[in-house]
């Protein structure tokens, strides 16, 4: 279990990577379209569509990071009460209902990404499937982390690991 930990570790490496690569490029577009604008005088047409889907990419990687890192906001008044083991327990209830939840996104992100490959967007004439793709994509990233946390707790339970 602990070799399948450090594996969906080494990968969110890459997608952190990956992650500062997007939002660099999406700063970088989103000043050259101010810059442009107001001391070239002249706009780009594609610089808000590109920023835009950068960004929900951006969002679901970044979301699957977080996951990992139990970083996303959460209520834990019950939590504050439970003991170790219990924490563990509803930790490992709540990650699996997230998977759940991510299947049916996955299913449905499929379907979404076939029912608009043959739209183009707007500005850059690319196909609608690649900003929608982000879904699937980035549902699965989660519930690889999910995944992981899960394996953390059972880990932890056993007494194997600490947070």
């Amino acid at each position: 279990m602990s070799g399948m930990i450090k594996a969906i570790d080494k990968f969110n490496k890459i997608l952190g990577i990956l992650l500062a690569v997007l939002l660099i490029i999406m700063s970088v577009v989103i000043f050259y379209q101010v810059f442009s604008r107001f001391v070239l005088q002249e706009s780009l047409r594609w610089s808000e569509e590109l920023a835009r889907y950068l960004m929900i990419w951006s969002v679901f990687i970044g979301s699957a990071l977080a996951i990992r890192k139990l970083d996303l906001i959460s209520v834990d008044a019950l939590k504050e009460l439970l003991s170790d083991r219990a924490k563990s327990i509803l930790n490992i209830i709540v990650y699996i209902v997230c998977i759940g939840f991510l299947c049916v996104l996955i299913w449905y992100g499929i379907d979404i990404v076939g029912n608009v490959t043959r739209q183009t967007s707007p500005a850059m004439n690319i196909s609608m499937a690649w900003p929608y793709s982000a879904i699937p994509v980035g549902s699965i990233f989660m519930m690889i982390n999910c995944l992981a946390v899960i394996l953390n707790n059972i880990l932890k339970l056993k007494g194997g690991v600490e947070e």
